[in-house]
């Protein structure tokens, strides 16, 4: 057990067999064990605890001695000369004990509140002045008023309610100052409560006729015994230590207390009434006057509070609604207020029957500016960017920043269809001057899409959407241009969705087919291996890959398409093998993979996975990709360095068309290079030198050179004459079907490796 619940065990079973004792000089004996019990308890868990203020637990020391010596004086009075003199000594110590006290607690006071408490200073008066009325006019004030005693021991008698009332205030304003309390902070206010109580019921005594010394002895007992377990207790350092900050809030206690000390005043008129007893009615409504008063003041501060506290509320709810309303770098409209803005514009244009207008801004090269200059100066560029447009736009005219470099401005007027294009003509030309960020001078373009609602199922997101499909228009057809969405993009995108919905559905059902073009030894004339080619039949036909794979390229369905791809090719030529191991055996087949397929994370195992399946030596899979997919997917070169490893062969197609060049070569994870077939259908003298020159590079690097596109003899002879590799094209034969392929089966398949 505790040290401190032993003590307290111990002590209130002491207390508890006092009754028990005769009284006289063993009760005296008992009384004065039991302080200096508390004085010993005191001293000894200020030794083992070591709480870092030990200042209030030496005033507690000193008073608690000064009410054990009262005590043995007293006692040695009553019990020895058979008198007790009033007032004597022992009031002197009895009384000196109380500010002693009332100092210790003030210190604790001082630690535990270093913020003023307007609030708990408030409420502790409140209480005491209550607490202190009742205390005069039943206690004090018929003390005062007894002209038949000496003004001496009236004097001394009054003292002793009102170092209550002083204990009283401090123990008032340390509880309203310490909302969380712990066990050693619950007993010692327990021990001055329990003190308070046996005093003031002490001076009311005379008043009454019950037998009261054995019930007060056990209170005071009690308390001493309250105020030992409090030091002993292991939370006591916590005494002294600051009280969380906060607001002081109205509990129901609080309330309780504040309520029941207000309605003290007419509740003594009512029983000094039913008792017949006359009281000092003057005091009493000065006393009412003080509590109504201090009533008045605690709730003008609590009105105080609530005003403060939703002025706070609502300067937060500002502050949440401008961050999530605006972006932080520029200052503008976020993109979620933004469409807010144009639900509300569409919503009034169709009540007016009047068009609303959107003016997307994207600035090309922002990628960059930023990795050119640092996310510093791209930050400034962006801030100027949004003053510029801003200003172009006109304050009647709210923008948006959309993303890192898409910004959006409302155009919502009677002539939006006119004005549209007339405040797109300003922002452009707003953004056309180059912008000057720490002595750097920085040329910026922009791509400027409109879209305006030509019709009531037009909503936010659509009508942006629109804005941006015209702004991607405008970026591909070079900086500084500007597209409207219309009519025609609008039917543009219908077919593209139709396009995507039917490709979906003819992955499920089959519809997708492959025809296969042979590849052909320049030198020997012997068949290499094919290429994979997608069709797509449909009833009214095969569609070419140029119809539907771009489509598809804007979405995962390329993903999808490509998978299929990669597992048909290689399911097919190891059937091939298996029918005509002779024909087929040393055959290849090259499938093209789209960057965003190369740019998935699952393109490895992708390919692992259908050679897996299929069968197929890897050597005998060449992965295609086209030239801009070196530069537009990052990490493509790992990617495909991740196939090589697999033993896959690696083609860069259409070679020449990109901004891939000579010098690379060496650099690049290829295998084979295949020469854009309009090198051949040029009609420019000079083909022939520059595809020698392509042949020349890449031999040197180690690669084959494959031409595609060859479709008459002239051109064949000069891809001899120029040691080019290997060639594909309508001269040798076109796409075929699977079936064709195989009943038209070569005598022999050249090796690919030694063409």
């Amino acid at each position: 057990m505790a040290v401190w619940r032993a003590y307290l065990v111990a002590g209130m079973l002491t207390v508890s067999t006092y009754v028990l004792v005769p009284r006289g000089l063993v009760s005296d004996a008992v009384f004065l064990v039991v302080g200096l019990s508390a004085v010993v308890a005191i001293c000894w868990g200020v030794r083992q605890n070591g709480p870092a203020t030990r200042a209030p637990w030496h005033l507690f020391v000193a008073g608690l001695l000064s009410w054990v010596v009262a005590d043995t004086i007293y006692s040695w009075n009553e019990d020895v000369r058979g008198v007790v003199p009033f007032p004597s000594i022992s009031d002197v110590a009895y009384l000196g004990a109380y500010p002693v006290l009332a100092a210790g607690i003030f210190v604790l006071i001082r630690r535990r509140g270093a913020r003023l408490d307007v609030p708990g200073a408030l409420d502790s008066a409140i209480v005491v002045a209550g607490l202190g009325l009742i205390s005069w006019a039943w206690i004090a004030g018929p003390i005062v008023a007894a002209s038949d005693v000496p003004v001496l021991e009236r004097a001394v008698a009054v003292a002793y309610p009102i170092s209550d009332i002083l204990l009283l205030t401090m123990l008032a304003r340390l509880v309203a100052a310490s909302p969380a309390s712990s066990a050693a902070f619950r007993l010692l206010v327990g021990a001055v409560s329990v003190q308070i109580i046996a005093d003031t019921a002490w001076a009311a005594a005379p008043s009454t006729s019950w037998d009261y010394s054995t019930a007060l002895d056990l209170l005071w007992l009690a308390s001493y015994v309250l105020w030992g377990a409090s030091a002993l207790h292991p939370q006591m350092g916590s005494l002294a230590e600051p009280a969380a900050a906060g607001p002081v809030g109205f509990t129901r206690r609080r309330m309780a207390a504040l309520s029941s000390a207000a309605l003290l005043p007419p509740a003594t008129f009512l029983v000094a009434m039913a008792t017949g007893r006359t009281i000092d009615a003057p005091v009493v409504v000065v006393g009412a006057i003080i509590l109504t008063s201090l009533v008045l003041a605690r709730m003008a501060y609590a009105i105080r509070e609530v005003r403060l506290t939703a002025r706070q509320r609502d300067d937060l709810q500002d502050e949440l609604f401008h961050q999530a309303a605006h972006d932080p770098l520029t200052g503008m409209f976020s993109r979620a207020y933004m469409l807010r803005l144009i639900d509300g514009a569409l919503s009034r244009g169709r009540c007016a029957e009047r068009s609303t207008g959107l003016v997307l801004v994207d600035l090309d090269r922002f990628t960059t500016i930023n990795d050119e200059w640092g996310p510093a100066t791209g930050d400034e560029v962006l801030r100027e960017t949004a003053r510029r447009i801003r200003t172009a736009a006109g304050a009647h005219h709210p923008v948006a920043r959309l993303g890192d470099d898409q910004f959006v401005v409302l155009v919502e007027t009677i002539d939006a269809v006119d004005e549209t294009p007339v405040v797109a003509h300003e922002i452009l030309g707003a953004l056309a001057a180059p912008h000057v960020v720490s002595g750097s001078t920085i040329t910026t373009a922009c791509s400027i899409g409109l879209s305006v609602s030509l019709d009531i199922g037009t909503d936010a997101d659509g009508l942006l959407h629109q804005a941006m499909i015209a702004s991607h228009r405008a970026k591909a057809s070079g900086a500084g241009a500007i597209e409207v969405f219309d009519h025609h993009m609008r039917r543009e995108i219908a077919q593209r969705a139709e396009v995507e919905a039917g490709l979906r559905v003819a992955m499920d059902e089959g519809d997708l087919e492959l025809h296969y073009q042979s590849v052909i030894s320049v030198r020997t004339g012997d068949i290499i291996g094919y290429e994979a080619l997608v069709r797509w039949r449909r009833p009214e036909g095969l569609v070419m890959p140029a119809a539907f794979i771009p489509i598809a390229e804007r979405s995962d369905l390329i993903c999808e398409i490509g998978r299929w791809v990669l597992h048909e090719a290689t399911r097919q030529l190891e059937s091939w093998t298996t029918a005509d191991p002779d024909a087929f055996g040393h055959a290849t087949v090259a499938v093209n993979i789209s960057g965003r397929h190369l740019a998935d994370h699952t393109i490895v195992d992708d390919v692992a996975h259908v050679l897996d399946r299929s069968g197929l030596d890897a050597s005998r899979l060449v992965v295609e990709v086209t030239e801009t997919v070196m530069v537009d997917v990052p990490h493509a070169a790992v990617q495909l360095g991740a196939l090589r490893d697999l033993g896959v062969s690696v083609s860069l197609d259409d070679f020449g068309t990109g901004f891939t060049s000579i010098g690379q070569l060496r650099e690049l994870p290829i295998d084979t290079l295949k020469i854009d077939k309009s090198f051949l259908a040029s009609t420019d003298p000079g083909w022939s030198e520059l595809v020698a020159l392509i042949t020349a590079a890449a031999h040197a690097c180690g690669t084959q050179v494959v031409a595609e596109g060859v479709e008459r003899q002239d051109q064949h002879d000069v891809l001899a004459g120029l040691g080019c590799d290997l060639a594909q094209g309508y001269l040798f034969a076109p796409p075929l079907p699977a079936g064709e392929v195989l009943r038209q089966a070569p005598d022999r398949i050249g090796d690919p490796l030694s063409p």
